[in-house]
């Protein structure tokens, strides 16, 4: 590194300071007066064109260096509109396009004309913002009106029968979560089967059907099966079965003989 740090610095013998120093003026006017809007980039042509002079075919995609130019119109007061020039690999010739940001696409302005169908601005298919505008409130409004009913007039009663059917909806769900969880709490207190706890339950199911025939279908899913019924000869215990041993049953014949 310390090469390249070179403290004491050439100077020919025919060096004129007069000159270096018109030399450098002259590049700071060239400097102060060039473009500095204008940039030399490398760009890809965005669709096939002709030449106008030469009738040279370009095809899309084809790389070349370019100029890129920041033109004064902006689209929407904030969106940058860019002038893209190259030159005709055959004669030399200028063409120039500029950017489209309506129709997110390229304008060919001059230098060559564009091969294919017309583009989306030819077709009469571009809107102003205004029209856009226009358009959104347009379907909201539609789209408002549809999910009314179509009754413009009655909008504040149709919003409050939405509201009190919500609210009632709400009350029948906290009710039936009420009755279900009663149930359940009845069902752990008491383990055995007995005619109380049986006679709790129908009366528990049958308040639960109550509430649900008030309200819709989808509130039904929640309650759990009903009970098995019972048939009419009646339900009857379970024999206990006893398990006896050798010993025991001699010591229980022995005690009868006596």
């Amino acid at each position: 590194m310390s090469e390249r740090k070179a403290i004491n610095k050439y100077y020919p013998p025919d060096y004129d300071p007069i000159a270096a120093e018109k030399a450098l003026k002259k590049s700071a006017k060239t400097l102060k007066t060039r473009q500095k809007d204008v940039v030399t980039i490398r760009l890809m042509t965005p669709f096939s064109m002709r030449c106008l002079k030469c009738s040279e075919y370009i095809p899309q995609s084809r790389k070349f260096n370019g100029k890129k130019q920041l033109l004064p119109e902006r689209y929407l007061n904030t969106i940058k509109v860019f002038r893209l020039s190259i030159r005709c690999p055959r004669c030399n010739h200028v063409i120039s396009f500029r950017t489209d940001p309506k129709t997110a696409d390229y304008v060919m302005e001059g230098g060559a004309e564009r091969n294919g169908g017309k583009t989306v601005q030819e077709q009469g298919q571009v809107e102003s913002a205004e029209q856009t505008l226009e358009r959104l409130v347009r379907e909201r409004k539609a789209a408002d009106h549809a999910a009314l009913g179509g009754n413009s007039g009655d909008r504040h009663e149709q919003l409050e029968a939405r509201l009190a059917q919500t609210q009632r909806e709400q009350q029948q769900e906290e009710e039936l979560e009420r009755l279900l969880l009663q149930r359940k709490r009845v069902r752990s207190s008491q383990g055995d089967s007995g005619r109380d706890s049986s006679e709790n339950e129908s009366d528990l199911e049958q308040a639960a059907e109550a509430a649900l025939q008030k309200q819709s279908r989808p509130f039904r899913a929640l309650l759990p099966p009903p009970a098995p019924v019972q048939s009419s000869r009646g339900t009857r215990e379970p024999r206990r079965r006893t398990h006896l041993g050798c010993g025991g049953g001699r010591d229980h014949r022995v005690r009868r003989e006596q």
